[in-house]
């Protein structure tokens, strides 16, 4: 299985969130797109199913894929002007976003709904909180 991008599987959301998508009706792979679906599952696989994890994952991998290209080039006084090393720039500023909401990373919060507020006349604690 090559590409096939549906946004209501965990893959195609994958896709969505590290823009590995392609308009064209037959996309060559690394040109119009860089992970094959099945590449995508294993990566989710890895993760435990962790999506934020695993687009950090592939941020990562596509960030070291476009440092091997980062050139930069320019003809006359800038008349024409190519910079292709912000794209790796992206990719990692992208991955370590995307690590920070994973949750291995510890960075969802999880507030509670209500308190009860008890101290004993002994000075303990007795509140409850519900979540």
């Amino acid at each position: 299985m090559a590409y096939n991008h549906v946004p209501a599987t965990s893959e195609g959301l994958l896709r969505s969130m590290i823009y590995d998508t392609s308009t064209e009706t037959t996309p060559v792979k690394g040109t119009d797109y860089y992970f094959d679906d099945d590449e995508l599952t294993a990566i989710l696989d890895q993760n435990g199913d962790d999506l934020w994890a695993a687009a950090s994952d592939c941020c990562r991998s596509l960030a070291a894929l476009f440092a091997k290209e980062a050139i930069e080039l320019g003809l006359g006084k800038r008349d024409i002007y190519i910079n292709k090393k912000e794209r790796s720039k992206f990719y990692l500023q992208l991955a370590s976003q995307y690590s920070s909401i994973s949750v291995g990373s510890g960075g969802i919060t999880e507030y509670i709904d209500s308190v009860n507020y008890d101290i004993g006349a002994d000075g303990v604690d007795d509140s409850e909180y519900m979540g």
